[in-house]
């Protein structure tokens, strides 16, 4: 199961109507909307602040980010599930949040399928195999050929257990049957400087977190994890081109609501989040971070979420990962 919409979901969200000039109309919104990231700041909230300008605009009330971190996103789900169903708190949570939890947590408090409002899903990034340019391997077939040869000596660096950097993986571990360690570590900083440093010689990255040290040469991109090659970097090949992989693995980032709210407010919430994805200003920021934009109707992103949760949950119950 490809972790992208198909074409037909993207071009689906025509559906719920982008008539942006009824947004500043009606009942809502009547006070500023508070936009919850269940992350530290300055990692994927950025992604939320750049639309908050033109969430301003279109909506006419202000469009704060407030950072609730901890529990791998659970912290700040629970606050956006315990809110007001009234459109003035939404969520800004990753794939991990979103569509992993509930496979590697233990006493998993909420099901976000389930327990909250799927309402726009503007925001994707390839993931990349990345390496010490100086004792890591060159490419990712010399990180098989390495970790066949000495099992158990090559090790990878771990920024978060349960993570898409943890599935991906030992997804891959699981696939050529490697014994290939993870080093934990709290978060993603200190994992890329180990990485830099060569006291780990590789770890799974976002393209868009590990950029600065691609670009610098400080990390050395083996392989993307995505189905195709990033217009930011379309020199780095794909695992899947290189015959190392059937499967597309991308994060993906996503607003949600509580469940009770409103379809109505649902419908205007999407389609302005999908009017900001799609302008040229927006996307071509975050091409340059190294991520992508798209845009489904909140049915699409659902069934998405969905199928997410499966891929990623057949990987833990496989690979044996759980967060205690």
């Amino acid at each position: 199961m490809s972790a992208a919409p198909s074409r037909r979901a993207v071009l689906g969200l025509l559906g719920a109507g982008l008539a942006m000039p009824a947004l500043g109309q009606g009942a809502w919104p009547t006070r500023p909307i508070r936009i919850i990231v269940p992350s530290v700041t300055g990692g994927f909230d950025n992604y939320a602040r750049l639309t908050t300008p033109r969430l301003t605009e279109l909506l006419g009330q202000p469009v704060v980010i407030e950072n609730r971190p901890g529990a791998n996103g659970n912290i700040g789900m629970q606050e956006v599930q315990r809110a007001a169903p009234d459109g003035h708190t939404i969520l800004f949570a990753a794939v991990g949040s979103l569509s992993i939890n509930v496979s590697v947590y233990r006493g998993m408090p909420l099901n976000p399928v389930d327990d909250l409002a799927a309402v726009a899903c503007p925001v994707t990034s390839p993931m990349v195999w990345v390496a010490n340019p100086e004792t890591g391997p060159k490419t990712l077939a010399e990180l098989v050929e390495r970790a066949r040869a000495a099992p158990g000596k090559l090790d990878y660096a771990l920024p978060s257990a349960g993570t898409i950097n943890h599935l991906i993986a030992e997804g891959f571990k699981l696939r050529h049957g490697l014994d290939i360690p993870a080093v934990p570590y709290r978060g993603t900083p200190p994992a890329q400087l180990d990485v830099v440093a060569g006291r780990v010689p590789v770890m799974v990255d976002s393209l868009g977190a590990g950029w600065g040290h691609i670009s610098a040469g400080r990390l050395r991109p083996l392989a993307l994890t995505s189905r195709e090659r990033s217009p930011r970097a379309p020199e780095i090949p794909t695992a899947i081109e290189l015959g190392l992989d059937q499967t597309d693995y991308v994060a993906w980032y996503a607003y949600m609501a509580p469940k009770a709210t409103p379809p109505g407010i649902i419908a205007r919430l999407n389609a302005a989040l999908n009017q900001v994805a799609l302008e040229d200003a927006y996307r071509d920021r975050l091409r340059e971070m190294g991520a992508g934009t798209q845009a489904m109707t909140p049915g699409a992103q659902l069934d998405f979420m969905q199928a997410e949760r499966k891929k990623w949950g057949d990987i833990a119950r496989a690979a044996n990962v759980e967060v205690v």
